[in-house]
């Protein structure tokens, strides 16, 4: 991956911090997120509320879609370290969409 690539994913990392933080504070505090935009493929970890271990997110596919003015963020093929949770992914979330918010809008519009 060149510099630029790599400069390019964290500050779309810092953003989606920002951005998904508050959409996990009830379960635990969302650590960190790598992201690899040429794979198209983020991983993360999560530290659960009331659990020792942390929730890693080993990988997760993702692709951008506009939608009118809206783009959302779709997240699929998630792979995670709790087998419990693996399963309740693998039985009623084959995907989760998520609007991105207007202040992400600059930032995504190039990976559209």
């Amino acid at each position: 991956m060149s510099g630029l690539s790599r400069l390019k994913d964290a500050a779309l990392e810092r953003a989606l911090l920002m951005f998904l933080r508050p959409k996990v504070t009830r379960y635990g505090e969302l650590r960190h997120i790598t992201l690899d935009t040429s794979k198209k493929v983020l991983a993360a970890e999560i530290a659960l509320l009331g659990d020792e271990a942390p929730l890693t997110i080993s990988q997760a596919r993702y692709r951008l879609e506009k939608d009118g003015d809206q783009i959302l963020l779709i997240i699929e093929d998630i792979k995670v370290s709790k087998e419990w949770i693996q399963n309740l992914i693998e039985d009623h979330f084959e995907e989760v969409t998520l609007k991105v918010p207007d202040s992400m809008r600059g930032l995504l519009n190039r990976l559209l």
